[in-house]
């Protein structure tokens, strides 16, 4: 197994971002590479001990070019008026920070690039989607997935590559699960566009809550 250029856990931890800019889009990405990243995510705690994450790298570029329109389709069609009609309602209120700003400008970038990033990883599960969006089935089904795409994300940024946890393409999951010849039980949970990324100089994020308003000891404690 090709070693880890970052071998600091906190290092991984801390500056482990979603990265739409600065992926190399010239720079093929390796399938043993990818191999070992999900090697790696597989040792995430699953429920039940019964593995039922999936991945799906694409990288043919008919393939990624397919995703990339449905994804684009998305923000267009829905993702974007969504957001406007919602500015509109709040008014000044939604004013943007500059920080939220930024992130737009970033996702919109990747979005206009994706079908050039050199690999698309679908991720999924076979396991059935829970009836409701909260509870102890809801979190037994997010709980087995989204540490194990978290796991991949750490693996890869470990290895000098980037990804971003996108979910866009779902608005279109049916015509994705055509294109990629998906099975009918494999629920779609994020798509990732991964690359290596252009330096491997990323920081901490901002957080400008201070601790004790996320950690409460015994009791909320206001």
């Amino acid at each position: 197994m090709t070693a880890p250029l970052i071998g600091d856990v906190d290092e991984v931890l801390a500056t482990t971002r979603a990265v739409r800019r600065r992926l190399d889009l010239d720079r093929a990405v390796p399938d043993d590479v990818i191999e070992q990243c999900v090697e790696l995510a597989r040792q995430a705690p699953i429920a039940k001990n019964v593995e039922q994450c999936r991945f799906v790298a694409i990288r043919a570029p008919e393939l990624r070019a397919g995703v990339a329109e449905l994804y684009r389709r998305a923000g267009s069609e829905i993702v974007l008026p969504q957001m406007m009609a919602a500015a509109r309602k709040a008014g000044d209120a939604a004013k943007p920070t500059p920080q939220q700003r930024r992130n737009m400008a970033s996702a919109m970038h990747l979005t206009e690039q994706l079908d050039a990033v050199p690999l698309l990883v679908l991720a999924g599960t076979i396991a059935p989607p829970p009836d409701e969006i909260v509870g102890p089935d809801a979190s037994e089904f997010y709980g087995s997935v989204l540490p194990t795409i978290w796991s991949f994300q750490l693996a890869l940024r470990s290895r000098g590559l980037g990804s971003s946890l996108t979910s866009m393409h779902l608005h279109f999951a049916d015509e994705v699960a055509a294109l990629l010849g998906l099975p009918d039980e494999f629920t779609q949970v994020a798509l990732l566009p991964v690359a290596y990324t252009q330096g491997t100089d990323f920081r901490r994020a901002e957080r400008t809550l201070p601790l004790d308003a996320v950690l409460h000891l015994d009791r909320w404690t206001g």
